[in-house]
């Protein structure tokens, strides 16, 4: 594919409101804590870099769409320094706070919205840049972003086949009618493609399961929801009636199932 075509039709495609978003990521922050168990042998996708034995104490590295930087501060161990950005203060807040718990000095993280921000604030300035299971990388001019942030090395991890058993049915609900994120993977594939290198790819199944009380449910569903697509009033209540519908003793209980698509390339 053209990278021209790849430009026009791999988009942003919202008409929400990106506070929304934000309060709906940040309402969840404290789940997405570290819980101190994650090295570079347990987990998939910090297994996979570490295994290309690029990994070194003069590196820098960049998370895009760190979260509450649980890959950041898994890799500050391994480089010289990490840094993490996220569009929610309060992941932000939850990885600064994690990283002065441990003590970690070579880690910093930014509050910076991926799609908005200019991109001049990180061209070329890390050895390696990665984005892992994140919005923040999901159209043509976020991935340009990310790998014009990079001298060398690239990474990402996208889900693909990807079915969430309550959040499916709300955006039925709502006659939301989105790109899938299979279109997202091969819009990817294509762009780096595209752009001359060679992304090697590896696939894993993977299940999570969540539960969250109905009050959190309502401000995770309906804020990703306000996010992406207008929600009137009557929306709001059919969504809260059917969260409300489908909970079992004040609690929403959801399994997604999806594919994880790891691409990795060399600049």
């Amino acid at each position: 594919m053209e990278l021209s075509y790849l430009r026009s039709k791999w988009i942003r495609y919202t008409q929400g409101d990106i506070q929304e978003e934000i309060s709906a990521w940040d309402s969840v922050a404290e789940d997405y804590v570290p819980d101190g168990d994650a090295t570079m042998r347990e987990d998939p996708f910090l297994a996979l870099l570490h295994s290309k034995g690029i990994l070194a104490k003069d590196m820098r590295v960049l998370d895009v769409g760190c979260g509450a930087g649980a890959y950041t501060i898994a890799l500050a161990g391994e480089v010289g320094e990490a840094h993490g950005v996220d569009f929610s203060p309060k992941m932000i807040r939850a990885a600064k706070h994690f990283a002065m718990e441990l003590k970690i000095k070579n880690v910093d993280f930014f509050e910076r919205d991926w799609f908005g921000c200019p991109g001049d604030e990180f061209a070329g300035k890390y050895d390696l840049v990665f984005a892992h299971t994140t919005p923040a990388v999901s159209d043509y001019e976020t991935l340009v972003k990310l790998m014009d942030a990079s001298k060398r090395y690239c990474a990402l991890c996208k889900p693909a086949r990807r079915t969430d058993e309550v959040f499916d049915q709300i955006r039925r609900l709502a006659g939301e009618h989105r790109r899938g994120n299979d279109d997202s993977v091969a819009y990817a594939f294509g762009t780096v493609w595209g752009y001359g290198y060679n992304p090697e790819v590896s696939y894993r199944e993977t299940v999570w399961k969540s539960e969250k009380t109905l009050e959190e449910a309502e401000r995770w569903y309906l804020g990703r929801m306000k996010g992406t697509c207008t929600v009137d009033d009557r929306m709001e209540a059919k969504i809260r009636g059917f969260l409300k519908e489908i909970s079992v003793g004040g609690i929403v209980s959801e399994t997604t199932h999806t594919t994880l698509v790891n691409m990795f390339w060399e600049k």
